[in-house]
């Protein structure tokens, strides 16, 4: 037990594990255990300018208040993409791969813009070899993730929270990974995001205005089918990309997916209660990626909201519909605060 859980689940098993969080402290103390990447999205971005102004302080105080907001948000981002992909080049240069990774995420305000997606991702990937460029799986996102992998550019699709997103996501990375190697550049890689945390929300306000009454830990269950379906799906297809769970609410989250081929991201705070729910007795050191969801708790979901199966079935939703379901929107707009934080720093 002289091992923290975090530290035994990076070192003896396959699962691999991020930081989420862009505060450099948190990242130190969270590679410490064996993280090996972080997760910069706009609201992190922000956190992290506004705590360690001893990093970014004077450069933030020199980008051009002349800009757009947008173009203004974007640099400001950029100070913190530049400073983790630097802080963790070495051990991408030596892993390669996952390795190493930093995560940089478009202005989620572009949802729907798919040039405008293609751009700034061009641009982060510019940062450095490290990073891998965050894409919302929305319609427009879809055709953008395969292009930016034609050009063998790393990426991340963000903001999934069904299994029909991660399915697209994945096939349009293939596609632009065959177009890259046929053309002779280097394979990227990509990590879908499964943002369990952000549907278990939207689930939790859809159970609360319906008065449904389903139990927290019962929707706990229900976003770790999401995973735990996408992911077994992805290995009988042989995709080349990897499940990311994302956005963990509860210990038990990151217990159940031990084992797995996972590049999971990870909060301090989640962080902090998996190590205090250790320290108890009460995390199991075992290998659960395959192990089966709880029946009883997920058919209880499943009776209660529709939205449920929708998220959870292969072909609950055509790429068409992915825009307008309410997980997708609610992450987006949480998202889009962060981004509007990031302006705000233009006015100050």
């Amino acid at each position: 037990m002289n091992q923290t859980y975090l530290s035994w689940l990076a070192a003896e098993t396959n699962t691999r594990w991020n930081n989420d969080s862009a505060i450099h402290s948190q990242a130190e103390a969270a590679c410490a255990q064996g993280a090996i990447g972080v997760t910069t999205n706009p609201p992190l971005s922000y956190e992290a300018l506004m705590t360690d102004t001893n990093l970014y302080g004077e450069n933030l105080s020199r980008l051009d208040k002349n800009l757009p907001d947008d173009e203004f948000a974007f640099q400001a981002m950029c100070l913190v993409v530049k400073h983790f992909s630097g802080y963790f080049r070495d051990l991408h240069e030596k892993k390669g791969g996952f390795y190493g990774g930093v995560r940089a995420q478009v202005a989620p305000n572009l949802r729907a813009n798919a040039q405008a997606m293609f751009d700034y991702g061009k641009r982060l990937a510019a940062v450095g070899k490290n990073i891998l460029v965050k894409i919302p799986g929305t319609k427009a996102g879809i055709s953008v993730l395969e292009e930016l992998a034609a050009l063998g550019i790393n990426t991340n699709p963000t903001v999934i929270v069904s299994v029909s997103q991660a399915l697209a996501t994945a096939e349009a990375f293939e596609r632009g990974r065959d177009r890259a190697v046929r053309a002779g550049l280097p394979a990227p890689v990509s990590t879908c995001a499964v943002v369990m945390g952000r549907l278990q929300d939207y689930f939790a306000v859809l159970n609360k205005e319906r008065n449904l009454g389903l139990a927290m830990a019962d929707l706990e269950w229900a976003a770790l089918a999401v995973v735990k379906r996408s992911y077994a799906i992805y290995r009988e297809k042989g995709f080349h990309s990897r499940i990311m769970p994302a956005a963990f609410r509860a210990p038990v989250q990151v217990e159940q997916i031990a084992g797995g081929e996972f590049w999971a991201t990870i909060h301090p705070k989640i962080q902090a209660a998996v190590e205090e729910a250790d320290r108890a007795g009460s995390m199991r050191r075992n290998i659960f990626a395959d192990a089966p969801v709880d029946e009883g708790a997920v058919k209880r979901v499943a009776a209660a909201l529709p939205e449920f199966s929708v998220a959870c079935e292969p072909d609950g939703l055509t790429v068409d519909e992915f825009d307008a379901f309410g997980g997708v929107v609610m992450t987006l707009d949480g998202f889009h605060e962060g981004w509007k934080q990031l302006v705000s720093l233009k006015y100050t």
